[in-house]
């Protein structure tokens, strides 16, 4: 029966091996501050420590996909995870114990334990990378595929940590050119295996080509030799993608927005917390600007509107009311003064008749959009994303087009900020927002919202 091992996949040695220097960083501590004479009386909390600190540092580190055999082990990638998981390790135990008012512990000793633990965790890694680079304890590999992708893997093999020694590679294609590494073709697959032995094979697969690979996987079946495929799939620009598994199917992910939980939580708390902040802050505002909306038209100050969320998902989006009532009936009759390039997506004009004076105030300073921070709470929009498009902009939408809605809507976002409303492109409008889905971070969106506040002071290009 098929089915999915992950526990193949661990790095036991590595696993075995930090865990032994953390127990040693243990050992040469109690060593140092043998004086101090503290531990003695409480040898087993100092056990539960050590034990404290294998676990959570494993942990962390499973985490970071550190014990993890198909990841590319870059020096620089080893010694910034291994420390950033000990940190992160030591945080989170120490917060405990602080918590906890365990204060039995010598703080001398916890800080030259730390000390010596990160340095000895990492001057291993260094060690295990020269122990792995012995010829003699290289997992031999063949690989299958075309010579280009077979130079790219020799490449990425070199400058990973990956313990492997690469015997040739057998084409898939017609020539058969530089004999020194090239095996021969695959239509003699089985008899290179049996005249080449191997520890593995490496088969490069291309999704958008026929292939046959399910006869050479029989053969490596067969002759009980390891087999690992190499997805050479269709990399679309901006598109990220990652492997995962259904019961015992790999599964081959792509996306363009973020798809970090950890991240997402992050910013989804920063929502609430600014939503509550901006509410508190602005309802004065908000009152005051309703009375004048009010006493100068007639109708509610409120305005509620039917917009294109996430994915299409429509939800009702609040705004000060800057317009007449009834305004939305007038849109058509005015759609031949629009300023906006492209199709109409968009419907923008400087002067627009349908507006209050009232209206230009609170738009000019964008006091018309601050109940969208009820929007926030209520979590169909965010501080910080693409401007949620109306039912009528989305059906003039172009293919490309979607991916504005592919995330949630923002209060403001990076075109806002870049001239607000001084843009009349739309598709430039289009490439500023794809350029913040496909760079989008927690700082970047600190960084718009400070933009944001600086342009709201200045009062410019909003109408």
């Amino acid at each position: 029966m098929n089915k999915s091992d992950k526990r193949a996949n661990l790095n036991l040695f590595d696993i075995f091996f930090d865990m032994l220097i953390i127990a040693t960083s243990f050992c040469i501590t109690l060593i140092i501050t043998v004086h101090m004479r503290h531990y003695r009386s409480y040898t087993g909390w100092y056990l539960t420590l050590l034990a404290s600190f294998c676990i959570v540092f494993f942990l962390f580190m499973m985490v970071n996909r550190m014990y993890n055999k198909s990841t590319f082990f870059y020096i620089g990638k080893v010694i910034r995870n291994t420390t950033l998981s000990f940190v992160c390790a030591s945080v989170t135990i120490f917060a405990f114990m602080f918590l906890a008012r365990y204060t039995l512990f010598n703080t001398t000793f916890l800080l030259i334990y730390v000390t010596i633990c990160l340095l000895l965790l990492n001057v291993g890694k260094l060690i295990s990378r020269k122990l792995m680079s012995n010829t003699k304890l290289k997992t031999k590999v063949i690989y299958v595929g075309d010579k280009e992708l077979y130079d790219n893997f020799i490449k990425y093999s070199d400058v990973s940590g990956h313990n492997i020694a690469v015997i040739g590679y057998i084409s898939t294609g017609s020539a058969l050119n530089n004999f020194d590494v090239c095996l021969g073709h695959t239509d003699d697959f089985e008899e290179i295996l049996k005249k080449h032995p191997c520890d593995r094979m490496v088969v490069t697969l291309s999704l958008m080509e026929d292939s046959n690979i399910d006869k050479y996987l029989d053969i490596t079946s067969d002759m009980g030799i390891v087999t690992q495929v190499i997805l050479d799939v269709h990399k679309p620009n901006g598109t990220k993608w990652y492997v995962s598994n259904l019961g015992a199917y790999p599964i081959l992910t792509y996306y363009t927005a973020s798809l970090d939980p950890l991240s997402l939580m992050v910013k989804r708390t920063v929502d609430i917390i600014g939503a509550v902040v901006g509410i508190i802050l602005t309802a004065p505002i908000i009152l005051v600007a309703s009375i004048f909306i009010r006493a100068e038209s007639p109708g509610p100050a409120i305005f509620k509107q039917e917009r294109i969320g996430k994915n299409g998902k429509r939800f009702t989006m609040y705004k000060l009311r800057s317009m007449h009532l009834g305004s939305e009936n007038q849109l058509q009759d005015l759609m031949d003064q629009n300023e906006m390039i492209g199709n109409g997506t968009i419907f923008k004009i400087k002067k627009d008749p349908r507006v209050t004076k009232v209206g230009n105030f609170i738009r000019r300073y964008n006091i018309d959009e601050l109940p969208q921070f009820f929007n926030v709470l209520i979590g169909n929009m965010s501080l910080v994303g693409t401007r949620p498009p109306t039912t009528n902009e989305v059906e003039r939408y172009d293919r490309h087009h979607f991916k504005r809605i592919s995330i949630k809507p923002g209060i403001t976002g990076i075109w806002q900020t870049s001239g607000r409303s001084d843009f009349n492109d739309f598709e430039k409008i289009v490439a500023l927002d794809v350029q913040y889905i496909e760079n989008w971070s927690i700082s970047l969106d600190f960084k718009i919202i400070l933009r944001t506040i600086r342009v709201l002071f200045r009062g410019s290009g909003a109408y």
